[in-house]
């Protein structure tokens, strides 16, 4: 019987019984997997611990007259077990099938990536082109900004007279007003 059941049979939780198993050191046989299965022997003697327990000994002080030195050991067979082979063969066909499908999609992603530089290439020679279109004197675009500045130019050089006009050159208004004060 496994674990469950023999939880089931004795009304607590898997882990009690196997918390009691480790403490008690019990020998309980196992199978290929490591799981407990528990015989007759072993579910009289737990249903012992039982007793003893819910008449209020602590786990540490259960006495187990039956208790048997537990072994390390797990059931192995000497014949090659068919299934386990076919499991075996299988894991390895869903590694292979794992390592292929990851080189895969690392292709994909290179060749993503890949394409993803030529774009920004093609777009880095466009904007130099560009760039060489509007620094050479020749280009329209150049035109258009020296016209530019040649208006600006003239706007601040027309503003300048007017500013003179109100406030005036302090080096002749000074002259001006001490003129006029002597006239």
């Amino acid at each position: 019987m496994n674990t469950s059941a023999v939880a089931r049979l004795l009304n607590v939780s898997h882990s009690t019984i196997q918390r009691w198993v480790t403490q008690l050191n019990m020998e309980v046989e196992r199978n290929q997997l490591g799981h407990y299965q528990f015989s007759d022997e072993d579910i009289a003697l737990l249903r012992k611990i039982q007793d003893q327990l819910n008449e209020g000994i602590i786990l540490q002080k259960v006495s187990i007259s039956e208790k048997k030195v537990r072994k390390a050991t797990i059931q192995k067979h000497s014949e090659p077990n068919k299934e386990h082979d076919q499991l075996f063969e299988r894991v390895i066909r869903l590694e292979n099938g794992l390592k292929t499908k990851a080189d895969d999609v690392v292709s994909y992603q290179l060749l993503q990536h890949r394409s993803e530089m030529e774009e920004m290439h093609k777009l880095v020679k466009k904007l130099e082109a560009r760039i060489e279109a509007l620094e050479t004197p020749t280009g329209q675009h150049f035109d258009y900004f020296l016209a530019a500045e040649e208006a600006a130019a003239t706007k601040k050089t027309k503003k300048r007279p007017f500013i003179k006009m109100i406030f005036g050159n302090r080096k002749n208004d000074s002259s001006s007003w001490s003129t006029a004060d002597s006239d």
